[in-house]
């Protein structure tokens, strides 16, 4: 670990050092960190001026990037790791922290599905669809909530136009084909209108089968080599949006409808069957009155259905429901002299409920309202500090009750209970530019995070995860305070960013297994280790709190090797750690990333681009009490495209291809890891056509 720190450490500084010696590069030409980003606050900003970790996932490098599940796609992004419960199921985990700590946004409000309850719910957002992806790293709870005290990952998409069209009529698809799950996907995208409006219509169709990986899912049982069983996906995704534009803003409204069906590769035959609809609003007026110079709107509201079906009989076990809605409003404030900044509120309610044979978190009804306010000032024309504040509250009134559910440790939970709290953030940042093209991002962040219904008031087996979830009732708030500093070089030889964090958390929230006591299905009751041969039993994993820290670091750099207006050649190297410690019984926390180092060559010659890399994840042998260690691994990969463009149309044939050494590759925060390994060997082949 210290050696992989120091090697990271001299990567940069030497890079920097030879930054001095190479040809300065003038303002007139390109600067790496320049990507604008939205999730950031009330005015777009880009990646060089911000105070905390940021990465931005557009055009090829989203396109190189891009799978079925949105975890998959973020998790060779230096800080960000993915759960992986099969290629059906994958959610970011942002610096280790997962589940509620991670804010899922669509378009800048929530997801409005139940991907944060258990890691085989998906994100109710089709990545192929996507314009860019925005990670925001470490405490974002000012603008977006407590749940994002881990960070935000914000999907922004064309569903409702942000601008008028630039043409009557345009557009793009794409069809591509991948030899691992014999994946089949059809993307179809059209925008029709003018200067005053703008129409969007989108679809998506992707049929997989069962995926194929390296020898055996589970090696202690080898029945089914060179499969993960249960793991097919199909997948539906239609939206129509309209955005009309004046001389004061826009407002513009969307419906859509996504629809998955996918394995759940658990040694059971379970397939979830999702649906979501939903409709958005957004409106913006960019004409000052009063105090403000603009304003912002955003709504979503969603209705979601979530069955885990038993394979053998067709029937659901078990459907959530999720009836909800989001609506955050920003005010942008006057500059007064070197202050801005803007003031907010957002409020959000969830209908939330289960039906059938294992109903884990009794239904609740979950409102939160929040005030926030951000302010920036230019103190001195290198230095901008930035100051925020957030108010937020809570209720959650539970509905029926079983009353004759077991009774566990620590829960308890009455018909018609109501649970009201509260909680405060604080945020403090710098950006200091210490010389030309260089900037120093530092913020401290005070975060109140309230918890949430399951983790309060689960009490039940649960078949996607094969255990039995035990909520704790009395859970406190959990209480952090999270530093980040992050250095970046924006031009010269070698140019990204380098950052570190610790974030110490109070009453950090978080399963654990019962050592000492199993779940009996066959007597629905809790009873002691050892279990008898053959039984039929469920693990249980209870949520507690415990105080706890986390720290680590993450590295981008780009060595511009050749950069000419006719080619390019780049190297691009990577690399993040986390340790995570649960300090109130000195114990290491479960399910935390490996140290990952990276490297990438990519060149670029005319309409030719190719690119090779190589990811290198170490062995996670720093574990929880009761889980294994997970075996390093390394992925080699592969990718070259040819673009043709004849008039306003533009076509662009690829291919990809991944683990081209057939790693046996399992990931250290998966649930799955020892019987649900990644893809192995495959190739990707496309076209796209853009007009």
């Amino acid at each position: 670990m210290h050696t992989f720190r120091l090697s990271a450490s001299c990567l940069f500084l030497a890079g920097l050092a030879n930054a001095q010696t190479a040809p300065a590069k003038t303002h007139d030409e390109p600067l790496a960190l320049e990507a604008m980003v939205v999730s950031a606050g009330p005015a777009a900003k880009s990646s060089f001026d911000l105070a905390q970790g940021t990465s931005v996932l557009v055009g090829d490098q989203l396109r190189r990037s891009v799978t079925t599940t949105l975890g998959e796609s973020l998790s060779a992004t230096p800080g960000v790791n993915a759960t992986y419960y099969g290629p059906g199921a994958s959610r970011p985990i942002i610096r280790g922290l997962g589940g509620d700590r991670v804010r899922m946004l669509d378009n800048g409000v929530g997801t409005l599905d139940a991907s944060n309850v258990s890691p085989d719910h998906n994100v109710s957002i089709e990545p192929l669809l996507v314009e860019r992806i925005e990670v925001l790293r470490g405490p974002a709870t000012l603008l977006y909530g407590s749940s994002a005290v881990g960070g935000v990952v914000n999907v922004i998409d064309n569903r409702i136009p942000s601008s008028a069209p630039a043409h009557p009529f345009g557009g793009r698809a794409e069809f591509r084909y991948d030899s691992a799950a014999h994946e089949r996907t059809g993307v179809l995208a059209a925008t029709a209108g003018g200067p005053a409006f703008a129409l969007q219509v989108n679809g998506l169709r992707t049929e997989t089968e069962d995926l194929r990986i390296p020898r055996f899912a589970d090696p202690a049982n080898p029945a089914d080599e060179g499969t993960l069983v249960n793991s097919a996906i199909s997948t539906r995704s239609v939206s129509v949006g309209g955005t009309r534009f004046g001389e004061s803003g826009s407002l513009g409204i969307a419906v859509s409808e996504y629809d998955t069906a996918y394995g759940v590769p658990v040694g059971e035959p379970i397939l979830i069957d999702m649906r979501q609809r939903r409709a958005d609003l957004h409106a913006e007026l960019t004409r000052p009155f009063a105090s403000f110079k603009a304003a912002r709107f955003r709504l979503g509201l969603g209705d979601y259905t979530h069955s885990e079906v038993d394979g053998t009989t067709g029937r659901p076990n078990t459907t959530f429901l999720n009836k909800a809605y989001e609506a955050r409003l920003e005010l942008a404030q006057r500059d007064s002299g070197d202050l801005s900044g803007t003031i907010g509120w957002q409020t959000s309610r969830s209908d939330f409920s289960a039906v059938g044979a294992e109903v884990v978190t009794p239904p609740t009804l979950t409102r939160n309202h929040a005030l926030f306010a951000l302010e920036s000032y230019q103190a001195r024309p290198d230095l901008v500090l930035q100051l925020g504040g957030r108010y937020e509250f809570q209720s959650i009134r539970l509905g029926e009750v079983d009353p004759l559910l077991p009774a566990y440790p620590g829960h308890a939970a009455v018909t018609g209970e109501q649970r009201r709290t509260d909680g405060a953030s604080l945020s403090a940042g710098a950006v200091y530019y210490p010389a030309r093209d260089y900037s120093l991002g530092f913020s401290v962040a005070y975060t109140e995070r309230l918890p949430v219904a399951s983790e309060m008031f689960a009490n039940g087996p649960h078949g996607g995860t094969g255990s039995y979830e035990v909520g704790t009732s009395k859970l406190d708030k959990e209480i952090s305070v999270g530093l980040d500093l992050t250095l970046r070089k924006r031009a010269g030889f070698v140019t990204g960013s380098v950052g570190v964090f610790l974030n110490r958390i109070r009453n950090f929230i978080f399963e654990q297994q019962d050592a000492t006591r199993y779940f009996d299905e066959a007597t629905g009751a809790f009873l002691p280790y050892p279990e008898p041969p053959g039984a039929d039993i469920l693990p249980i994993y209870q949520f507690i709190a415990k105080d706890a820290h986390f720290y680590g670091g993450e590295a981008e750099l780009t060595l511009h090797l050749v950069d000419t207006t006719s080619q390019r050649l780049h190297l691009e190297l990577t690399g993040d750690f986390v340790h995570a410690r649960q300090t109130t019984d000195d114990e290491l926390l479960p399910r935390m990333p490996p140290r990952r180092i990276g490297a990438a060559l990519r060149y670029g010659n005319g309409p030719w681009s190719a690119g090779l890399s190589l990811r290198h994840s170490f062995r996670q042998d720093r574990t929880a009490p009761g889980e294994t260690e997970t075996d390093g691994y390394a992925l080699l990969g592969a990718d070259v495209s040819y673009r043709i463009t004849r008039s306003r149309a533009g076509w662009e044939l690829f291919a990809r291809g991944s683990n081209l050494t057939d790693e046996d590759a399992r990931v250290s925060t998966s649930f799955l890891k020892d019987i649900a390994p990644l893809p192995g060997r495959s190739v990707t082949l496309g076209m796209r056509l853009s007009y």
